[in-house]
């Protein structure tokens, strides 16, 4: 895959998108990755007003690691650690996290529910039929 950065944020923007069923708001991946190893998942509002959780399918965590290794090859980036890409309203955002900001003592399933409710608040998650 020889997609360029900008290429790949659309790329995981449509890749997320094709996930949600039933969208009705905001849409969160949240992605870690180090060499060789990713967790990637997506939550997202639906109709309902709850927030459905799925597990990115392999396609998507390629995707993702590709991304990394692309930015950390581009001239001044930094290799970051997490990702928080965000669709709100029909716009993008992306969120990159760096080693020295990430809590070495915590793990990913200490940090995931700690940006899940950084955006959606006490919002209740529904993590049944996940694939």
């Amino acid at each position: 895959m020889n997609l360029t950065v900008e290429q790949m944020f659309q790329e995981i923007g449509q890749a997320a998108l094709s996930l949600a069923e039933g969208l009705a708001g905001k849409l969160l991946v949240y992605a870690e990755v180090e060499d060789g190893v990713i967790s990637a998942d997506v939550f997202y509002v639906n109709q309902v007003g709850v927030v459905r959780f799925r597990f990115s399918p392999k396609p998507m965590q390629e995707l993702i690691y590709s991304f990394w290794e692309q930015w950390k090859e581009q001239p001044g980036n930094r290799e970051w650690r997490a990702m928080s890409y965000v669709i709100d309203g029909g716009k993008f955002s992306i969120d990159l996290t760096y080693p020295d900001q990430i809590n070495p003592d915590a793990d990913t399933s200490e940090r995931r529910p700690l940006i899940v409710k950084k955006h959606f608040g006490d919002m209740r998650v529904d993590y049944s039929k996940p694939r």
